[in-house]
């Protein structure tokens, strides 16, 4: 399926945990061969709802949009049978009620935490339908994807994006000024059951396959996950340092290798207290829709490299030559998704231009 020496790539992204170069730069190249051939999402809720949780027809509407994609340079088929559209479900499995979306096709979790003195402990539900619903989409994507491709996690997030959907934004930024006596410990049950969602995920897919994977698509041989907390651009430094970096900071002695997703100029205020995090060992930058292109903040990718983090970069395929350029090429991985198989594949020759050693 991909045009990609996988054993030399996995070499790749090997030194790429370790900030270390082994020929060039992690770049996964990814374009559409037959967008022709996508089945659509359905508009009716009911049907959406099955789109998104029937095994039968998420497995097989998965491998066509595999078999619809051209994978080139460190790129690989990865498949979610727990959509990525399903954002932030551990929400769901602790109980929110949640909904699918149509025109969206997202779904979004409802607050149930009303009165923090009657609450019920945030704990493990064995017999939430959604839960049980993504051990079966994940050992029946894993079982059938075995030798032919990746199966990933679900979008679990945790911490206090977690804690955001069970409470309600706006009222979980009140209560931060208000009264915050409850939030660390409502947090780290959040936490609590993140691990063992990870890890139970995980046990279900190796299974069939080894090696790890989440929503950001980047491959490890040992433990790895994206950290979140896009919450944080609505607090102060002082409120995200005392409330939520310790949840970040639990992520990253639990599982060794994390990237924190930096979401948008609003999270920007939290980049010092996140460099200062000896165990997390990069971050994602995303500028955010109406920002400047990724090639615009050279500075903030410096200051990144300089901290010692790696840095995995989105971007558009005419800005990649001067990103390798101009940082550097230990601990950077760009994705950049391109109009054509053709596309894809000049720009790899291109790269291997920059680092003839990787041809």
């Amino acid at each position: 399926m991909p045009a990609v020496d996988w054993p030399r790539a996995r070499l790749r992204y090997e030194a790429w945990w370790q900030g270390e170069l082994l020929d060039r730069p992690l770049i996964q190249l990814t374009a559409p061969s037959r967008p022709d051939a996508l089945e659509p999402a359905p508009q009716d809720e009911t049907e959406l709802l099955e789109w998104f949780t029937d095994p039968g027809r998420v497995i097989l509407r998965l491998e066509g949009e595999l078999a619809c994609t051209y994978y080139v340079g460190d790129a690989f088929p990865v498949a979610f049978p727990v959509s990525g559209n399903l954002a932030a479900i551990e929400a769901a499995y602790l109980g929110c009620p949640y909904r699918v979306q149509p025109l969206s096709n997202t779904a979004w979790a409802s607050p149930i935490i009303d009165d923090w003195d009657r609450r019920l402990p945030l704990r493990v539900q064995d017999d939430n339908w959604w839960w049980q619903r993504s051990q079966l989409l994940l050992e029946t994507g894993a079982r059938r994807a075995a030798g032919r491709y990746t199966v990933g996690i679900p979008d679990l997030q945790g911490g206090g994006e977690i804690l955001a959907l069970l409470r309600g934004t706006d009222r979980l930024a009140v209560d931060l000024v208000d009264d915050p006596r409850y939030i660390l410990t409502a947090v780290d049950e959040v936490n609590q059951a993140w691990l063992y969602y990870y890890n139970r995920c995980f046990e279900i897919i190796h299974r069939h396959q080894e090696g790890w994977v989440d929503w950001l698509g980047v491959w490890s041989d040992r433990p790895a996950v994206t950290v979140e907390c896009d919450f944080n651009a609505m607090i102060s430094p002082r409120m995200f340092n005392r409330y939520f970096l310790p949840a970040v900071e639990q992520q990253c002695a639990w599982i060794g290798r994390t990237i924190f997703h930096l979401d948008g100029p609003g999270a920007l205020p939290h980049l010092e207290a996140l460099l200062g995090v000896r165990s997390l060992s990069g971050i994602q930058w995303v500028p955010g829709a109406g920002k400047p292109p990724m090639s615009e903040w050279m500075p903030l990718l410096r200051r990144i490299q300089a901290a010692g983090k790696l840095l995995v970069l989105g971007c558009e395929p005419w800005e990649a030559e001067r990103l390798l350029r101009e940082l550097r090429p230990e601990g950077v991985l760009l994705q950049v998704v391109c109009a054509s198989p053709g596309e894809a594949d000049a720009l790899l020759g291109k790269v291997e231009g920059i680092f003839p050693s990787g041809a």
